[in-house]
């Protein structure tokens, strides 16, 4: 399996053509949902722009951050931090913050915005995971059981090569189908605003803490001995219990 694909004598990596694709299908799998909720299609084509832009702002940024003593101690040229390295989590923060932007500069509703995109981002992103395991980045833990695979050649230097390794990309990509498949189901079938935004935020959030236990790539940040997406990934839950609660109270009691 080569991580590169040959193209009139030039190599492009499949992760950045996947993850390029697994914005492409986001996006248009947000149109196909655009009439639910009374949103004009070109209003969700440009919103993928803000939100896809300002997304691999984000995704690169808290790359940066997540690696920047390795950065700095193996003197990375700065072509290469550009090319290589995206963090999903600063890629959703970032998308979120370019879909709130359009939202307010057209005065729309952000939540019914929110709902669209929430359903199409784990279509995208099981996309793009598919290109972190051909490239073999993100990889998993030693393993030699059922799934894994062993790489002989990759795009990320520090992927340990002829050794079997989990393949946590696929396993994270088929939960990401799943629970694509479990917001289209809520998004025809509840007419509550918010529901999908919620269920996709509170879902992945636990998958990915989950997941996080059996990655074996150096690149992920380490605190108290915990990732760095697991640490965000419990600060999203702790603020959606607040929010869960707050919403609770306020109903009781009004």
């Amino acid at each position: 399996m080569t991580p590169y694909l040959n193209i009139l004598g030039k190599s492009i990596p499949y992760y950045g053509i996947l993850f390029a694709g697994g914005l492409v299908i986001g996006g248009l799998s947000a149109l196909f949902r655009a009439k639910k909720r009374n949103i004009d299609r070109f209003d969700i084509l440009c919103a993928s722009v803000f939100a896809g832009i300002m997304g691999i702002i984000g995704a690169k940024l808290l790359s940066i951050l997540t690696t920047m003593n390795y950065i700095i101690e193996y003197k990375i040229p700065f072509i290469e931090i550009i090319k290589n390295g995206f963090v999903f989590y600063g890629g959703l923060l970032g998308g979120t913050l370019g879909l709130l932007l359009y939202c307010k500069i057209f005065k729309l509703p952000f939540i019914d915005f929110a709902d669209v995109f929430a359903v199409s981002v784990p279509l995208g992103h099981a996309v793009g995971r598919v290109g972190c395991f051909i490239s073999g980045c993100c990889y998993g833990i030693t393993y030699s059981g059922f799934p894994s695979v062993v790489y002989t050649n990759t795009v990320d230097v520090n992927t340990p090569l002829e050794t079997p390794l989990l393949a946590i990309q696929l396993i994270e990509s088929a939960a990401l189908l799943v629970l694509y498949l479990v917001l289209c189901l809520l998004f025809y079938k509840s007419p509550k605003k918010g529901l999908c935004t919620t269920v996709y935020v509170i879902s992945y959030a636990v998958i990915r803490f989950v997941l996080e236990f059996f990655r074996g790539d150096i690149e992920r940040g380490v605190f108290l001995g915990f990732s760095t997406s697991q640490l965000i990934s419990v600060c999203i839950l702790i603020a959606m219990a607040y929010i869960l609660l707050y919403r609770y109270l306020k109903k009781i009691n009004s």
